[in-house]
């Protein structure tokens, strides 16, 4: 199957999919983000000037790549790389691409520990709303997100502190989220701080 009709059946297949199963109360990891890190993937992969077969792996497994959360909120990786094989498999790909395509799924597991540069790509892909303007409005909603998954409520300074700790220690891995990314994201790490005065 030629590569375009293939994400394009992909990203109706996962339209679908989080329509017909995702819960509603997935505030963060939902379809929005999955538009937002196959959008990211794509920008980190032009600059990282990476082959249109590298582009394709990408993409598949950007879409892919919560879907697990259909499913379960824990360990949702895993269920995330059932479903891509699968469909994969049905839709006649090659086994070297549905592999690279799963390594990519289980390297976003957190934490995060790409072996190439194309797990490298979706896992700087995973993290990129740390470096973006609304990070404060995305991380409201990964809040709210585990108030009702996990039953973690926090107050707003030990939300704060969690939000500035994870971006305190996180490091993104490819040349663009270190010389891109990095500085957008130092500028939260500056707007958290201006709110913890």
């Amino acid at each position: 199957m030629e590569s375009l009709l293939i994400v394009r059946e992909i990203e109706r297949f996962v339209r679908e999919l989080f329509l017909e199963k995702l819960p509603d109360d997935m505030y963060f990891h939902n379809l929005t983000h999955t538009q937002y890190v196959v959008n990211a993937v794509t920008e980190i992969g032009f600059y990282s000037n990476v082959s249109r077969r590298d582009m394709l792996i990408l993409r598949i497994a950007s879409w892919f790549h919560d879907t697990g959360y259909c499913f379960e909120y824990s360990g949702h990786e895993e269920r995330s790389i059932g479903v891509a094989s699968s469909f994969l498999i049905q839709h006649n790909c090659d086994d070297s691409l549905i592999e690279e395509v799963v390594n990519c799924v289980r390297a976003t597991k957190i934490p995060q520990s790409p072996e190439n540069l194309l797990q490298q790509i979706i896992c700087d892909a995973d993290m990129f709303h740390l470096s973006d303007d609304d990070f404060i409005n995305m991380s409201d909603r990964l809040r709210k997100e585990w108030g009702c998954r996990l039953n973690k409520e926090y107050t707003d300074r030990e939300w704060l502190e969690t939000s500035l700790h994870l971006l305190s220690r996180h490091r993104y891995f490819t040349d663009y989220g270190q010389k891109v990314m990095q500085s957008h994201k130092l500028e939260n790490i500056v707007r958290l701080k201006r709110l913890w005065n």
